[in-house]
């Protein structure tokens, strides 16, 4: 099947969900074509780097170049483009698509949105013109999708649910949010869900919607799982270093390494992390990921290195080194909605994890140790840190061969085939 994909995350930003599905669709066959999420007009103005990056992007999509990609999974050999603005991302299997700059409050105001996806509606449908495609499947993981749909131009209709939408904060009014979330429901043909809280909101306008939990990138994690003596060695020795390619930003070698990585936005638990690096100044802590919140706190303090966005393929090559791994969300709306495909990825690679008290995290536990409290989280990573490196690696990777994107997409397509025949 052809699917056009309308992604809550940039293809090449955090390889999360939806990066991860559609890889693994074109590689049994079908062709994708995957919509970055809009900024709006506002959003630059207020945002000078994001609009640069944006228009950045628009440019090479219509020049056929694009900086910073190689070694992300999925956007091997050369890149190319059509007028039209099309990023041939996988030769004959992934393409990508800039969406048009959105009118700010679409999340406020219905004719907002309307007026904003008739406009992607148009490029979109230059797109499929292009690519000579005819009533794609549309997958989509935004709730403003809702307002893409009508006429003949889709075959079947998909909503991923992965957020708690409403919840957001900024320009955002929860009702008319829901409101656009619930329309999509009840219209798609499919419904997935990503953990409990949303399959139950999902369940008040769509009974039959099915839970599908993240997952990881088992084999990608898995080389990040190292002998003991390796990595103490690589800590402790030169030459070792060398060998195992310890990435030349990580702290120098001698102290263990406390490490998180995703997205440090205002979700996770700053005061925590904090609280954590003062009462263990022995140990480093390292974080991965784009920073979208307020770090003055973390970024005063000597053991705490913020090494900013890495290459997904780059990411083992960080874990690796990592003694202890961290889940540090903040409890709230939000947050209990949040399946953090973080957690599969770090049991993947075998290493001690310590996360906040998340519904979605308890059941893994007590491979996983959930904290209750800050008080809990430090002891917990502290006596991780007391313990013998290869100490329950071998549960951890076992439960990670449970969670695997392959065995989600199974069940996925399986659901989705039987709404076809239906």
């Amino acid at each position: 099947m052809d699917i056009v994909c309308i992604g809550a995350a940039e293809w090449h930003g955090i390889w999360a969900r939806a990066q991860q599905l559609m890889v693994r669709l074109a590689d049994q066959g079908h062709r994708v074509l995957y919509v970055d999420p809009p900024i709006t007009y506002l959003a630059g103005l207020k945002n000078k780097a994001l609009w640069e990056a944006r228009q950045a992007a628009l440019k090479a999509a219509r020049e056929g170049t694009r900086e910073g990609t190689e070694g992300t999974e999925g956007t091997e050999g050369t890149l190319k483009a059509s007028p039209q603005g099309l990023t041939e991302l996988r030769p004959g299997a992934i393409w990508g698509l800039q969406p048009p700059i959105f009118w700010p409050f679409h999340s406020m105001y219905r004719p907002v949105n309307r007026s904003n996806q008739k406009r992607l509606a148009r490029a979109l449908d230059q797109a499929l013109r292009t690519l000579k495609w005819q009533r794609p499947v549309l997958w989509t993981y935004l709730p403003g999708s809702c307002d893409l749909l009508g006429g003949d131009r889709w075959s079947q209709v998909i909503y991923d649910c992965v957020d708690d939408h409403a919840a957001f904060q900024g320009l955002i009014d929860p009702v008319v949010m829901q409101a656009m979330e619930d329309e999509l429901a009840k219209r798609a043909d499919v419904v997935f869900a990503s953990a409990q809280a949303l399959a139950r909101k999902m369940e008040r306008v769509r009974p039959d919607v099915t839970l599908v939990a993240n997952a990881a990138d088992v084999e990608h994690f898995r080389q990040a799982a190292t002998d003991a003596e390796h990595a103490q060695a690589a800590r402790g020795d030169a030459d070792e270093k060398n060998s195992h390619k310890l990435p030349g930003d990580m702290p120098a070698p001698g102290k263990p390494v406390i490490g998180f990585i995703g997205g440090i936005g205002s979700w996770i638990d700053t005061e925590l992390l904090a609280a954590l690096a003062r009462a263990v100044p022995e140990a480093n802590l390292v974080l991965i990921g784009p920073v979208e919140t307020d770090v003055r706190a973390l970024q005063a303090l000597p053991n705490v290195q913020l090494l900013g966005k890495k290459p997904y393929a780059q990411l083992p090559q960080y874990l690796r080194y990592f003694d202890v791994c961290l889940s540090p969300f903040r409890m709230n709306e939000l947050t209990a909605a949040v399946n953090p495909v973080k957690i599969y990825e770090y049991l993947a690679a075998g290493k001690p994890v310590v996360s906040t008290a998340l519904p979605e995290v308890l059941p893994f536990a007590p491979v996983v140790q959930v904290a209750h409290d800050h008080h809990d989280f430090i002891a917990m990573v502290q006596a991780s840190l007391r313990a013998a490196p290869t100490a329950g690696r071998a549960e951890r990777q076992a439960l990670a061969e449970t969670h695997s994107w392959d065995a989600r997409l199974a069940v996925m397509m399986e659901r989705i085939k039987a709404t076809v025949k239906s």
